[in-house]
């Protein structure tokens, strides 16, 4: 059985504790890198960072120390790595420490990897991994326009294909897709907030009348069809 590793994306939360641990586990329940890392003999699962970015160093830590003892007992079984939005990155440096040990990753499944830690460099992926899949918003849904990309850079032998763009906002990209609030039409475009418009770099509305380009719905589909393209990836390389 494979040595597996994943760290999810964010929580609404500004530091840890158990009362958002548990918020935290209801919220991403059904994220990808939940449901990939569940049930797995040899797999762990690490939450995300909280929003300003507390835990992920931790989440890093305790990822390399799980591959260093489980290949002491399963020399011959590969590692993968899978993370999304900031846990992606996470899961980047990751791959970097295990180069430094001498420990090749077998795969590495991303989605959506964003640059938003100032700690770590998850621009390049190392080259002791070996083959990526990345997956990532297309800039003409508007989501979460703040949230540079990372992870989008490789040198050989590692096989990466171009990352495939989704018209969904980062939440579904992680397999958290937005909800409409009762009452609302699925049809209508999602608002990320008030925040996120003040800083969109895109932005030539008025901040109330900010939106992104998809809508609930849409969100949902999109959602489930990067779920259904992921699966051969994950399938070949025993995920």
């Amino acid at each position: 059985m494979p040595i597996l590793v994943g760290i999810d994306g964010t929580g609404d939360a500004v530091a840890p504790g158990t009362g958002r641990d548990a918020a935290y586990d209801l919220a991403f329940a059904q994220s990808f890198v939940r449901r990939i890392c569940t049930g797995k003999a040899n797999a762990r699962y690490f939450r995300g960072p909280v929003a300003l970015g507390g835990g992920l160093p931790e989440a890093i830590s305790g990822g390399v120390a799980f591959v260093q003892e489980r290949r002491r007992k399963l020399p011959l079984e590969p590692v993968l790595l899978t993370g999304y939005s900031r846990g992606a990155a996470g899961v980047v440096v990751i791959a970097k420490r295990l180069k430094t040990l001498g420990i090749a990753v077998r795969a590495l499944m991303m989605f959506d990897c964003v640059d938003r830690h100032l700690a770590f460099d998850a621009d390049t992926i190392p080259n002791n991994v070996q083959f990526v899949n990345h997956v990532i918003r297309n800039p003409a849904a508007r989501s979460r326009m703040t949230f540079d990309n990372d992870g989008m850079k490789y040198t050989a032998p590692t096989v990466y294909p171009p990352a495939k763009k989704y018209m969904c906002t980062h939440g579904g990209m992680g397999g958290m897709p937005w909800k409409a609030p009762p009452g609302t039409p699925t049809t209508t475009l999602i608002d990320e907030g008030t925040l996120e418009a003040l800083l969109s770099p895109t932005r030539h509305e008025p901040v109330w009348t900010y939106k992104t380009n998809v809508s609930y719905a849409q969100d949902d589909a999109v959602s489930r069809q990067i779920w259904r393209d992921v699966q051969p990836f994950l399938a070949k390389h025993r995920f």
